[in-house]
């Protein structure tokens, strides 16, 4: 495909770059429906015209709906953008970045969004997309999914269909929840999700740092030890990851602890646990969440994050899950690149 598609760009240079406009635009409506074309202008950094002229041609072709409401792709659109996902990688340069980039980190599967999450929404939905994607693909009516909480679990979220039969057994939070935004915990997702994909849930209502006493305790409670028995049944992790010191600050750690991670040079954390740029493990939150060492027996590792500012982080983890996926943007992808190549 890459042999042609470069006779393709010589003869006519002109006609690639206005298909992967197109793709884009399209493409943009999709993740961002139902919207205005001011959104999409905002979105893609195109001129309003232009985003006019195209969305009235796909209008013609009916490949996208105009309403009161907002634009929609149509089910002929959503087939074109299907049909056309992989040419447009390749052509776009994304499919030889996503096998360099998974070469060089050890993992087994890099996907990347277009753009930067941390400047585009649409990136972001872009990966929840990917990783929805890449989940309805690995999970049957027996799988138990734990979920952590966040920004990127939340697009998952969002992404995932209403299912009209079972598409997984149990969802359970990865940790305990925590934190002030109720809709970003891994309970509350774990709930969403379940509710899309038809499956069971078991909550787990924990803040973090509990005395070693009050744990112990909490860990006899009925329910709660019914959802560890159920975590530790899980065979697919849906895995977000933080910067360490911005995460030490939020969950509230000891002024000391979060000292120390800064001296350590701690640069990633996932799950309560707090990596440094080695992918060494310098502390673990005391509280209720999946075990790290375990996480290679699982089937599948699905790590959603992207935006430049958290290559380091993502660059980190990966290092501790050589059998994960990785679902990024090029933002994330670019800039690991760029710190891979400088240790060389």
């Amino acid at each position: 495909m890459e042999e042609k598609l470069q006779l393709i760009r010589r003869i006519a240079p002109d006609l690639t770059e206005e298909m992967i406009k197109r793709y884009r635009v399209l493409k943009t409506v999709r993740l961002l429906q139902p919207c205005g074309r001011r959104m999409v202008v905002l979105a893609l950094g195109m001129t309003e015209r232009t985003v006019r002229s195209e969305i009235e041609r796909f209008s013609v072709q009916k490949l996208v709906q105009v309403s009161k409401t907002g634009m929609m792709v149509t089910e002929e659109g959503m087939e074109v953008l299907e049909g056309l996902e992989e040419i447009i990688s390749v052509m776009t340069g994304l499919s030889d970045l996503e096998e360099k980039l998974a070469g060089l980190l050890g993992v087994k599967k890099v996907l990347i969004a277009q753009g930067d999450a941390d400047v585009s929404e649409r990136s972001r939905k872009e990966m929840g997309q990917l990783a929805m994607r890449l989940l309805l693909e690995k999970t049957n009516e027996k799988s138990c999914i734990a979920i952590t909480g966040g920004t990127a679990m939340e697009d998952l979220v969002v992404a995932a269909p209403e299912m009209s039969k079972p598409m997984a057994k149990m969802i359970v939070p990865a940790r305990g929840s925590i934190g002030r935004r109720m809709e970003l915990q891994a309970d509350t997702l774990a709930v969403q999700l379940a509710g899309k994909l038809q499956a069971e849930y078991r909550l787990l209502h924990l803040p973090d740092n509990l005395s070693e006493t009050a744990l112990e305790e909490m860990k006899k409670q009925p329910e709660i030890l019914e959802t560890i028995q159920e975590m530790d049944q899980a065979n697919i992790l849906l895995l977000g990851v933080g910067n360490a010191l911005e995460m030490a600050e939020k969950r509230r750690l000891d002024p000391e602890v979060r000292l120390y991670l800064a001296e350590q040079d701690a640069v990633a954390e996932a799950c309560g646990y707090y990596f440094n740029r080695s992918g060494e493990v310098l502390y673990r939150t005391r509280s209720i969440a999946i075990d790290f060492n375990e996480i290679g027996k699982m089937d599948e590792v699905i790590v959603v994050a992207g935006g430049d500012k958290k290559a380091e982080s993502i660059f980190a983890v990966s290092q501790s899950i050589p059998s994960g996926v990785f679902v990024i943007d090029e933002g994330a992808a670019l800039r690991m690149l760029h710190l891979l190549e400088a240790e060389a």
